[in-house]
């Protein structure tokens, strides 16, 4: 494998003296794979370290041909110490025959590890070890794939089924628009439609005051803060829902409820107990009991985390239920931190991450009650205060179908993955995510913002900069803004705390709302869908991104919608999507509810929308040359909490 020592992967990127890339383009896995008589699966079934054999079981052949169940992997006594030698149970990808040399092996075990081996019997079932490649000793391997090898099989079963998807360079683009400039930093944003007419609207927090910029005409923005009676309400978080089921967005500001009255205007109510609005960090609109009403978190600044329960519909005082669900335990009341929502193991019940240091999630349980476990994270702010990081998110980025915790320090990431039923920081698998992070990170918005399929990331920071890392897949991330710098406007080189996203101009993408620290009200427009194109010239992933069908999906419902789940299932019942509406709060933050799934491959599925409390609906879903799918999904009438 000495003959791709010499690939591209040295690309100097001038995007301001950015770092080597990772990523090689000219060796990607489909095309490493097509040098390959073979490709398979196997599973490290036995290892003698003293007669230095390691025995492989085939699982699965995902090119070519290859007839052997069982191959004996030998080496010599003096690299016995080499990688190797993996324990029982170890999955590897191997590609077996090069067609230059038929008796060429190369497999990957994981960690950036390449390794080479010798086939050295006719039935192609005995091979000799002779190298390891490593990130120093080969770079173009370490670019090709250096994630994990687990996914690394589940990528190479999707190339089979030609629904392989691991772009080698990212592709995406955005104009902006300023909304608004204020005297003090943003913080808190949100976008929502909360006048009803079906049009996005844009929110934001500042101690110089808030404003609210109603959409009333496309894309066409007009400050109604004072038309609707919302002047002289300022602070750092802002989150939007029907807060008393009827049929009106309501607004949550800091620790304080406005209800939205008939004619579009709000009033302060006195669902909130005065305490709650008192030294607020951040806070949120959650269903936490799952009974369909939107409860609410308040995060205080070294007061801990509050925890305040919806009565029901008509406008009733909340509880305090704060001591009730665990929140007054030591481990949590006291800490300064922002904090995320969602359901993080799939029980149907809704979980807290909160970024106090060291971090803890918050799991909850059957009673109800949140169980805290500390996650060990540094936290600490260069020259600041605690709490001025660490703004994580519950998300399907590890995988499409599950969620994972991605919490961002001052230079760095945290993310935390369920394996085999334990927490696993997968962040030294997932590429540029692990080694290029930006300085001062707060904040991290988790969306699909290249209408790809994948859920990105888009890092806000305290000062100047931002980061978009493009989920490629497979664990594996891409730090756009290195490799297309001229994809990005002004703006995102601004620092920025407050982030949502929400197709605002009803095309299929998820634009972005940046509260900056500069005190710009930003909108970043996503023009992705418009450098899309077909023909004969366009490679593999440019066809794959041509074909792909935007189901925009919005739900429906007097109760139950914050925080309901969306999946998509194929013809087989795999799942394919998931999303929660409401749990990308940030640091006080609140984004749509109408989501945008991106389908690559044509065929039927099924829709499946899981209301905050229980209620399903599903629905066949036909993708074919649609370019976009609009999709309402109403609330069965008849199911509980429905109101008839």
């Amino acid at each position: 494998m000495r003959k791709y020592l010499g690939a591209i992967i040295g690309l100097l990127l001038l995007a301001g003296g950015e770092a080597t890339a990772y990523i090689n383009p000219s060796l990607q896995p489909m095309k490493l794979g097509s040098r390959y008589e073979a490709v398979i699966g196997t599973v490290v079934k036995e290892r003698d370290l003293d007669a230095g054999t390691m025995k492989l079981e085939v699982t699965d052949v995902y090119s070519g041909e290859f007839t052997p169940e069982t191959i004996s992997v030998s080496t010599v006594e003096a690299t016995r110490d080499e990688p190797i030698f993996l324990d029982d149970g170890h999955r590897i990808v191997a590609f077996v025959s090069s067609k230059r040399r038929p008796a060429e092996v190369l497999f990957y075990t994981g960690g950036g590890v390449w390794q080479e081996a010798e086939i050295v019997d006719d039935e192609h079932t005995q091979w000799k070890w002779t190298v390891v490649h490593d990130e120093q000793t080969v770079g173009s391997l370490f670019g090709t794939y250096n994630g994990n090898n687990a996914r690394f099989l589940d990528m190479m079963a999707d190339l089979r089924e030609n629904a392989f998807y691991f772009p080698p360079e990212p592709f995406q683009k955005f104009s902006q628009m300023v909304l608004g400039e204020f005297d003090e930093p943003l913080r808190g944003v949100a976008l929502y439609d909360v006048d009803g007419d079906g049009d996005m609207d844009a929110y934001g927090c500042s101690a110089a005051g808030n404003r609210l910029y109603l959409q009333e005409g496309r894309m066409e923005f007009t400050d109604a803060t004072a038309k609707l009676g919302l002047d002289g309400i300022a602070g750092a978080s802002c989150s939007f829902s029907d807060a008393d089921a009827d049929g009106r967005a309501d607004l949550l500001a800091d620790g304080a409820i406005y209800a939205q009255a008939d004619d579009g205007t709000f009033e302060k109510t006195d669902w909130l107990p005065a305490e709650a609005d008192e030294e607020v960090k951040s806070s949120a609109f959650v269903d936490i009991n799952g009974d369909g009403y939107p409860d609410v978190i308040v995060s205080k600044v070294g007061g801990g985390l509050h925890a305040y329960l919806n009565p029901g519909k008509g406008g009733k005082a909340f509880e305090d239920a704060t001591e009730a669900l665990g929140l007054n335990e030591e481990a949590v009341a006291g800490g300064t931190g922002f904090f995320s929502s969602g359901d993080w193991n799939g029980d149907g019940r809704m979980d807290l991450y909160y970024g106090s240091a060291p971090g803890m999630l918050l799991t909850q349980t059957e009673e109800g009650a949140f169980a805290p476990m500390r996650l060990g994270i540094d936290l600490a702010a260069f020259d600041e205060g605690p709490g001025m990081t660490g703004a994580g998110a519950i998300a399907p980025l590890w995988s499409n179908t599950g969620m994972s915790l991605l919490v961002p320090s001052d230079a760095s990431f945290t993310l935390l993955a369920a394996e085999d039923g334990r927490l696993r920081n997968v962040i030294t698998d997932t590429n540029e995510l692990e080694n290029e992070p930006a300085e001062r990170q707060i904040s991290v918005l988790c969306e699909d913002l290249d209408a790809d399929g994948y859920v990105d990331i888009y890092t806000g920071t305290r000062s100047g900069g931002a980061n978009y890392h493009c989920n490629r897949g497979y664990g594996s991330f891409m730090r756009a803004n290195k490799y297309a710098p001229g994809s990005f406007p002004e703006a995102f080189r601004s620092g920025a705390w407050g982030l949502a996203a929400g197709d605002v101009n009803d095309d299929g993408a998820n634009d972005i709302l940046l509260g900056g620290v500069d005190g710009r009200l930003v909108l970043l427009v996503n023009e992705t869908l418009s450098l899309r194109s077909s023909g004969v010239a366009v490679k593999h992933h440019g066809e794959k991104r041509y074909q792909t069908t935007i189901l925009a999906v919005t739900v429906r419902g007097p109760v139950g919608v914050t925080n309901a789940k969306v999946e998509l299932f194929d013809a087989k019942d795999r799942p394919v999507a998931i999303r929660t509406i409401g749990t990308n709060v940030n640091v006080g933050s609140r984004g749509s509810d109408r989501i945008n799934l991106a389908v690559r491959e044509d065929g039927e599925y099924n829709l499946k929308v899981t209301w905050s409390d229980g209620a399903t609906r599903e629905m066949p879903i036909e993708i074919g040359e649609e370019q976009r799918i609009p999709v309402t999904v109403e609330r069965p009438s008849a199911a509980a909490g429905c109101g008839g």
